[in-house]
């Protein structure tokens, strides 16, 4: 999930930021000397992020196919992080941002093929089809916390810089909170293959307290959300509607969570 916030960006804070601060002159000059009648613009982002899928999707499979799923989801999210740093940078040069978008998509498709594949090698055998279903969850927390997240940290950090001058390092640690989620998604893995990846009382009980703090902050999140929604100038629904499922969601694991911690009586004696 915390890799598909990076993902999620794509379609929200990168577009604003090509929009805002990156000079894509040279781009076009470059486009129209080839005679290409095309201006680069935000559009174009999805489409380097799907070209680059397109073109390198067959080689990267075949070059990970016979690498174990853990290293390999690794390694594809240190590229997506490496992009992000190549965001960090950009300061106006729009082919540093064009790279920084190619090689975050060279970790997407490296990353996420391998993902059901290491499910598989997880899940119990009499539990693979619940946790191909929880699988699905990555994309749902990421959409929701990463499109939210990434719009107000836009509108409170960057958006109040536009037009203004020696404004780089600000620029740079926008992408680097981001950037520092790839870090906390490379370590979490790691611990998770090394504590979590056996399936026995004693990991169940703290992956369930675990679990049961990371519902807290996503209720904490859905929260915040719903609060700036509800308090803007003009109400955004589509907002509010996220952070409620963001708190349906933790709500709900909270109290699954806790159901197994403390079983009923009934259930206990069964």
């Amino acid at each position: 999930s915390c890799f598909w916030i990076l993902y999620f960006q794509m379609f929200g804070s990168v577009l604003w930021y090509l929009r805002d601060f990156v000079n894509t002159a040279p781009v076009d000059a470059f486009l129209a000397s080839i005679r290409i009648p095309l201006k680069f613009d935000v559009e174009h982002v999805t489409v380097i992020n799907a070209g680059t899928i397109i073109l390198l999707q067959v080689v990267i499979s075949r070059i990970v196919k016979n690498i174990k799923p853990l290293p390999t989801m690794v390694a594809g999210i240190f590229f997506g992080f490496i992009g992000f740093i190549l965001l960090a940078f950009v300061n106006n040069n729009p082919w540093l941002f064009i790279a920084g978008i190619a090689v975050f998509s060279i970790g997407e498709m490296t990353a996420h093929p391998k993902y059901y594949s290491y499910i598989g090698l997880v899940a119990p055998a009499d539990k693979k089809a619940v946790y191909m279903g929880y699988a699905f969850l990555y994309g749902v927390i990421g959409s929701l916390v990463g499109s939210n997240l990434g719009g107000s940290l836009y509108e409170n950090l960057l958006k109040p810089l536009v037009g203004q001058t020696g404004i780089e390092n600000q620029l740079r640690n926008f992408w680097l909170l981001f950037a520092g989620l790839g870090i906390l998604s490379m370590l979490g893995l790691v611990l998770y293959n090394k504590f979590f990846a056996q399936d026995t009382p004693a990991t169940n009980k703290n992956a369930r307290r675990i679990m049961t703090g990371v519902y807290g902050l996503l209720i904490l999140a859905g929260g915040w959300f719903l609060y700036g929604g509800v308090t803007a100038e003009e109400i955004k629904y589509k907002t509010i509607v996220q952070a409620g499922i963001m708190l349906v969601i933790g709500i709900g694991g909270i109290f699954i969570s806790l159901k197994h911690e403390f079983p009923s009586a009934a259930e206990s004696n069964e």
